[in-house]
């Protein structure tokens, strides 16, 4: 009677190795899933910066275009004619002049007496 009792034990040790081995394989199968999905999540997502990047491009271009055509001078030209730049003339007082000693035929005269003030105030005319 004993010997049938130990003849109808469960074979523990290969059911143990198929339970390690299934598990394995389904967490093999779950992280290769997770991976995939990610992978997909962040190209959609570089897909759509590199959009955005071309249409900032693309705006900037127009951006630069459109600086480039309002200060032309043909442009400005037009603007001051129809009198809606003011422009007031550079006077000689506002002008510093810098003279080197190598420029000029006698040195005798380069001195601090050369530099002439500048002055930012707006004279109104």
């Amino acid at each position: 009677m004993n010997r049938r009792k130990h003849a109808n034990l469960v074979p523990v040790a290969a059911l143990v190795r198929w339970v390690v081995v299934a598990f394995f394989l389904c967490t093999a199968g779950l992280c290769y899933v997770y991976f995939k999905n990610q992978m997909q999540t962040t190209g959609n997502e570089i897909r759509s910066l590199e959009r955005q990047l071309d249409t900032l491009i693309t705006q900037d271009d127009t951006e630069r275009a459109q600086i480039d055509r309002l200060s032309s001078q043909s442009y400005l030209e037009r603007r001051l004619a129809e009198g809606f730049i003011q422009l007031t003339p550079i006077t000689d007082a506002r002008i510093v002049r810098v003279h080197l000693a190598g420029s000029r035929a006698t040195a005798a005269l380069d001195t601090a007496d050369d530099l002439q003030p500048v002055s930012n105030r707006i004279v109104a005319q």
